[in-house]
């Protein structure tokens, strides 16, 4: 079978936005999809002895478009499409090129041509906007023998302040942090070292995205 492809061309050239060549694409390959269908199926089940669509020829039609739609989030009505078919089916050879093209025709000029409105909505693919709560926190080690070190207890102190507030499985965000240490000597003869390291941080959680129109929020 012969694509679908001249129109498609003609247009895709007119329309300049990537979006709406894609569904030019799409609406090519529903009709070549939907007329090879019909063609297969043969008229004795498509059509009654009275010139009417059976409920396998609507079914033909509505799962189609209902793909189509899909990929562009436009509601696409079927009657047209319907009316198409069934003039198809009347002579006694269907003619699958002319049914690709009133098909093709009809899905441009009902779905392509409509460009889709987003709702708008936040999203973590839109970046993060801002943090609904932030806090500076500093720790202190106490004095501890030798062994340690300021990265150690510094990393010591962030989880436990994560796990403190349940945020380990939740997004958050760990910045600005500052180490530091004292050092002394102790014992008789000040024999042992020790050290009291210091950590601050600042913790923020709770991620506001930002909002904007866009196909991952839905048709409006």
């Amino acid at each position: 079978m012969k694509r679908i492809t001249f129109l498609v061309s003609a247009l895709t050239i007119a329309l300049s936005s990537s979006a709406y060549a894609e569904c030019l694409k799409e609406a090519g390959d529903f009709a070549e999809r939907i007329c090879g269908q019909v063609k297969q199926a043969g008229k004795s089940s498509l059509i009654t002895g009275k010139g009417e669509l059976t409920a396998e020829a609507k079914g033909i039609v509505a799962k189609a478009l209902g793909q189509l739609g899909g990929t562009v989030g436009v509601d696409v009505q079927t009657k047209e499409f319907e009316n198409v078919l069934q003039e198809q089916l009347g002579p006694e050879l269907i003619d699958v090129r002319k049914c690709g093209t009133q098909m093709a025709t009809l899905a441009i000029n009902q779905i392509c041509t409509k460009a889709p409105r987003w709702k708008v909505c936040p999203n973590q693919a839109f970046g993060l906007d801002h943090w609904e709560s932030t806090e500076r926190l500093q720790g202190t080690s106490g004095w501890r023998g030798g062994g340690y070190n300021q990265g150690a207890y510094c990393s010591e102190f962030i989880n436990s302040v994560v796990s403190a507030r349940q945020l380990g499985d939740k997004p958050h965000d760990v910045s600005n942090v500052a180490m530091g240490e004292e050092n002394r000597r102790s014992g008789t003869f000040g024999e042992r070292a020790e050290y009291n390291y210091h950590c601050a941080i600042t913790l923020s959680w709770g991620p506001v995205y930002k909002q904007k129109a866009d196909p991952i929020c839905g048709p409006e």
